[in-house]
């Protein structure tokens, strides 16, 4: 009877397998029409997961209100959301209207940029050592106002894919302002969200796995929390003084470079260099010795950065030698691009913290130190609450 019976259950494995196998076949031959089904299944549910974000952001100044000003939650969302309106409306006021007007002013200045930039080339092309350099070299021409026609057409290109971003973010502009509204009733019952969504974790990964689960993304969240909150205040110091120095200078596009500036250096390592070079290559077409001089102010203000202003405020809450962040910035890049090269380092230290969980237990130790720098980050989280 026994044997009968595990006859009847192999079968039955069988039968689900031989479905299973089916069905990956099929989804495999439509995969074309499973991705569509699935980006419109996107796109309705966006305005949702844009929400989510939304309320994620928001929180901690909505619960500055509660703990500070001890407001109810429906003021508090109110005060909220009137403050990120208000900060909306300046900056579109008083920031992007000069920001585009530089943006366009540099798009109607290409020509003439190339025009400098072809004669600096011709000068090189006719100084005698380098002509010796390329009649050796044999086959090698270029045409005289190469730069010029190269420049037309990267004017061209870069006005067609300014349409077209434009178009498509219209259309995201919307799913944004949705997210927006809906974001407000996220907030309101935001504890009832989570307790769902723990039922559920618990329910699909059971009591002991939840707890690890939900413990290291509340891990991630404290070290995003410290992280980008205390960066974004950092850059926003560092983009300020950009600003100042750069009116001092007279720099062109001092606007522009200063969000350049204020803007990348977000991103470690990599990020000052992009804000430097931006400010030099402008500065460069206008006066060299400009040029010149707004490269060391850039460089000077990032050595002020790097070795009193980010320490002071971030200190070692992160924990990561540099290999590590610049390893975690170009994967994160990589994958993301500059969304994903701001998050990579929190994320990167965070994880850095359960694999010396995992070496410490599997060298024989207890893991001790482990949980202390999980509470360690619990508890920067607190103070950087506390000073906000």
């Amino acid at each position: 009877m026994q044997i009968h019976k595990n006859k009847k259950i192999r079968y039955f494995d069988l039968i689900i397998a031989i479905i299973i196998i089916y069905i990956s076949i099929k989804i495999i031959d439509n995969y074309k029409i499973i991705f569509s089904i699935l980006g419109k299944l996107f796109s309705i549910v966006s305005p949702f997961l844009f929400a989510l974000i939304i309320a994620y952001i928001l929180n901690p100044i909505m619960k500055l209100f509660e703990k500070k000003f001890k407001f109810k939650r429906g003021i508090s969302i109110l005060f909220t959301y009137i403050s990120i309106v208000v900060a909306i409306i300046v900056f579109s006021v008083c920031v992007l209207p000069k920001v585009t007007s530089n943006i366009l002013d540099m798009l109607k200045s290409i020509p003439q940029f190339a025009m400098i930039a072809q004669e600096w080339f011709n000068n090189i092309l006719n100084n005698e050592v380098v002509k010796s350099i390329i009649n050796t070299t044999g086959n090698f021409s270029i045409k005289p106002d190469f730069i010029i026609s190269k420049a037309s057409s990267v004017m061209a290109t870069i006005l067609n894919t300014l349409l077209s971003k434009t178009l498509s973010f219209t259309n995201s502009f919307i799913r944004w302002v949705f997210g927006f509204i809906i974001s407000i009733y996220v907030l309101f019952d935001k504890e009832k969200i989570m307790q769902f969504a723990k039922k559920i974790i618990y329910i699909s990964l059971k009591k002991k796995n939840g707890d690890r689960f939900i413990r290291f993304f509340k891990n991630i969240h404290n070290m995003i929390g410290v992280y980008i909150g205390i960066k974004a205040i950092d850059s926003l110091i560092i983009g300020i003084i950009a600003f100042v120095g750069l009116s001092i200078i007279r720099s062109p596009y001092v606007f522009l470079i200063a969000l350049v500036v204020g803007v990348t250096n977000m991103i470690p390592y990599f990020g000052p260099f992009v804000g430097i070079s931006v400010g030099f290559l402008i500065n460069l077409f206008f006066s060299p010795l400009k040029a010149f001089v707004v490269l060391l102010f850039l460089f000077l203000l990032q050595q002020f950065d790097g070795w009193y202003l980010d320490p002071k405020l971030i200190g070692n809450k992160v924990g990561l030698s540099p290999l590590l962040i610049i390893f975690a910035v170009t994967l994160g890049g990589g994958l993301y691009g500059p969304i994903g090269m701001i998050l990579a380092v929190p994320i990167m230290a965070v994880i850095k913290i359960y694999i010396d969980k995992f070496l410490q237990e599997y060298n024989g130790n207890t893991g001790d130190d482990t949980m202390e720098k999980e509470n360690q980050i619990e508890e920067s989280h607190k103070e950087g609450s506390i000073n906000k």
